[in-house]
């Protein structure tokens, strides 16, 4: 058995969500070890070389590193170390001094320079209990000591840098991708550590594959056809093809491509895709975007595009496909909150549409192919309004598979209340804050 360690995105529940779709769709675990809200481990029998661990990052929208674990210590051992106040336990730190995950990340130090970086991922956002620049400093120097013990020529370690983006207030200990990529933290002898404060342990892992943000952007800011109203997150639709079942080789269908986001990524990912969209300039947009991307890659992407209304689905395309995921049209896009009365309207105008094209999809999603999607939930000046599933699902064949399952985290029970999971979810939220309208994340499958 080896843990694995999984760095998740800003919307933890959501991340953690996928991360238990995609290891029980693949049969490498029913759950997870462990989990915070920056972090989760999962305990796998089968020895996962770096290849699958990279071809896992990839395939996840919501894991920014993927690791393989190295060393493990009781939690108290770490706020006895480095407490955030109070006196320090030189026995306790002295256990940390030690570094013996060197041993097990570098087998062979032989001369020659070395480059590597702690990062730090705490249990909740804002650490009480511990304090992380002088546990993540400490960390660094004391595996630099080892290093040069152990016969290398010369040791630097990068740290963190700037503030953290998402939030100036908080801590920023540890790095990014784009500086990991910048200083080739990946390529050995170098090697980014990932230290995991979880509520009762600390983990200590070997980064093995990253989220390649710079490759994003590319994609996001250079391909020929853009749309300002339509702007679905790349990481969001690689999250829909996890929840969908797909995998490489499957035939994918977005039945609202819009620009061509989705089934940009599912291409990325070796998956054939199939779109379908109202307009016919989004049409052809999405078919420019498809080329130009198989152009860059250098591979033949094969896809098919249809002009035609997602209701009409059934009709539109021969056979059947293995997965569906999108994000459909979301209603108006509003210049500031609308009434109570008007967004409901809205809502209810869109469960039809939603019950429409589901009812069109039964036939093309083969026995035992996944649906996932959005649905918007709008802020109006009084309340949210949000999609009624029961309504929405109401004679279409299909039913609402649960997120986040109880059994995935029988061995995890946290006491922290910011740790506390609600299982059995129906669906998720992907939301930002400010926005008026925000989405549910759904996965639903055939009755």
């Amino acid at each position: 058995m080896t843990d694995y360690a999984f760095v998740l995105g800003k919307n933890w529940l959501l991340s953690l969500a996928e991360l238990v779709v995609y290891i029980r769709d693949r049969g490498l675990a029913e759950g997870v070890k462990d989990y915070s809200r920056t972090s989760a481990v999962v305990e796998i029998e089968e020895k996962l070389d770096d290849e699958q661990l990279v071809e896992i990052q990839s395939a996840l929208g919501g894991c920014f590193k993927v690791g393989r674990v190295v060393s493990a210590y009781d939690r108290s051992l770490v706020e006895d170390a480095f407490p955030a106040r109070g006196r320090v336990d030189k026995q306790a730190r002295k256990v940390f001094q030690e570094a013996p995950w060197t041993n097990r990340i570098w087998s062979k130090m032989r001369g020659g320079k070395v480059k590597f970086g702690v990062s730090t991922y705490p249990m909740v956002g804002k650490q009480t209990t511990i304090d992380l620049r002088r546990f993540t400093l400490g960390l660094d120097e004391w595996t630099k000591k080892r290093l040069l013990e152990r016969g290398a020529r010369k040791a630097v370690y990068y740290i963190y840098e700037g503030p953290d983006k998402r939030d100036a207030r908080r801590p920023n200990v540890a790095l990014w991708p784009q500086s990991i990529g910048r200083h080739g933290l990946l390529s050995p002898p170098n090697a980014e550590l990932l230290a995991l404060l979880m509520e009762n342990t600390l983990f200590i892992a070997k980064t093995i594959a990253v989220y390649d943000s710079t490759l994003q952007r590319y994609r996001d800011e250079t391909r020929p056809f853009m749309s300002a109203e339509i702007s679905t997150s790349p990481k969001i639709c690689r999250t829909l093809l996890t929840l969908s079942g797909a995998r490489p080789g499957d035939t994918v269908l977005d039945p609202f491509c819009g620009t061509g986001t989705l089934l940009m990524e599912a291409a990325m990912l070796g998956m054939k895709c199939v779109g379908i969209d109202i307009e016919q300039s989004m049409v052809q947009g999405a078919g420019q975007n498809l080329k130009w991307l198989g152009s860059g890659l250098g591979e033949w992407i094969d896809f098919k595009l249809i002009k035609g209304d997602a209701r009409n689905t059934a009709k539109l395309i021969e056979g059947q496909v293995d997965a569906v995921a999108f994000e459909p049209h979301l209603g108006p896009i509003y210049s500031e909150r609308p009434s109570l009365e008007d967004a409901t309207a809205s809502v209810d105008e869109l469960t039809l549409l939603y019950r429409d094209v589901l009812e069109s999809l039964e036939s093309c999603l083969r026995p035992g192919g996944r649906i996932a999607m959005t649905l918007p939930v709008v802020n109006t000046t009084e309340t949210q309004v949000s999609v009624d599933l029961a309504s929405m699902m109401k004679g279409t064949g299909f039913m609402v598979f649960k997120l986040l399952p109880s059994a995935a985290f029988v061995e995890s029970t946290p006491k922290h209340h910011q740790l506390q999971v609600v299982p059995e979810r129906s669906t998720l939220p992907e939301r930002k804050r400010g926005q008026i309208v925000e989405r549910n994340v759904v996965m639903l499958g055939k009755t």
